[in-house]
């Protein structure tokens, strides 16, 4: 049987917005196995996914690069593709001899790769997954659309988010007030707590304030400070629970950040928060995906403490995060 291997993104947002260019290859290549190489911190959000037969996790430091090296080694992979950009992603499949290596220009690494792929610019297509598209699925780039990312939530970890929701009002909403990448990509906290007084008072809405390991005592500032009928569920569970809770929600607000692509992922109408960053660059792709952003988005990277990208988020006011809320919630209907 065919095998391939992917070099995996390390951040939840990235890995989401690869998705659409797996699925296209998977469609196009119904027979070929999928072995992708990731962290072990994303391992769980590939389990959610239905492209994947097989996760080798790479580890830390030198070790952890030959034993992923190993590990792929001793597979049938004939080709790979290096989805991110640095040395180390392009170094295990060329220290495991894969005969094929294909990935983008740059980083010092261009001679481990034997295709370099330089993405074409186009105004058309300036959404981050047209690069994977590119790299993963070429024909399909050419000639159609980007399917949106599906993660598939399970019947157990499904009923266990349910058991954690029981009880708040409905509709839930759940906010997602963190963000990886830091301070530059987060809507000030109070803002936060301000929605949420407003969704209570405004709908009679369950709050469920949601975030990963390291985000519980902002979840748990932004719960406390909405009060009564609201709920702080961050760091109970692995990226699985995350979706899951977010899946059970009627809709979500979130910072431009891996949770508002888990909501989209999910199903599950998402209102986003952009500042400085661009959404029509690293916009989640969902069924209802709303925007709520400040003028003059610069792309993709950002500091991850820029005082220009705080002073722009602080500017977006909770009325309007509500009222756009209010629509998404009244056109579509039951979740």
């Amino acid at each position: 049987m065919d095998e391939v291997l992917v070099c995996g993104l390390n951040w939840v947002g990235d890995g989401i917005m690869s998705m659409p260019a797996l699925q296209a290859f998977r469609r196009m290549n119904p027979t070929t196995r999928v072995i992708m190489l990731v962290k072990p911190k994303v391992a769980a959000l590939w389990r959610l996914h239905a492209v994947p037969d097989r996760l080798i996790e790479l580890r830390a430091g030198m070790r952890g690069t030959v034993r992923a090296a190993r590990a792929v080694g001793d597979s049938q992979v004939r080709r790979a593709y290096v989805l991110p950009h640095s040395f180390r992603s392009a170094l295990v499949p060329y220290l495991a001899r894969v005969p094929e290596r294909i990935g983008f220009p740059g980083h010092g690494r261009d001679w481990m790769l034997t295709e370099v792929r330089r993405q074409v610019a186009d105004a058309a297509r300036r959404h981050q997954a047209w690069e994977y598209m590119g790299l993963l699925a070429p024909e399909s780039a050419a000639s159609g659309g980007l399917e949106y990312p599906a993660l598939e939530i399970g019947g157990a970890i499904r009923r266990r988010a349910e058991a954690l929701l029981e009880g708040l009002d409905e509709p839930r909403v759940g906010l997602v007030p963190g963000a990886g990448r830091g301070p530059s990509k987060r809507w000030p906290a109070e803002h936060f707590i301000e929605l949420g007084r407003l969704l209570r008072a405004g709908m009679g809405a369950g709050i469920a304030v949601l975030g990963a390991p390291g985000e519980e005592r902002l979840c748990r500032q932004v719960a406390q400070g909405i009060g009564r009928g609201a709920r702080s569920l961050a760091g109970r569970g692995g990226l699985d629970l995350f979706a899951a809770l977010l899946q059970s929600c009627r809709a979500a607000v979130a910072n431009d950040s891996g949770g508002a692509h888990v909501a989209a992922a999910v199903g599950t109408p998402v209102v986003v928060i952009f500042g400085v960053t661009d959404p029509e660059v690293t916009g989640p792709l969902g069924r209802v995906v709303e925007v709520v952003r400040t003028p003059g988005g610069v792309g993709r990277d950002v500091p991850r403490d820029s005082l220009e990208a705080r002073r722009r988020l602080a500017l977006i006011q909770p009325e309007t995060v509500y009222r756009r809320l209010e629509r998404v919630i009244e056109r579509t209907g039951v979740h």
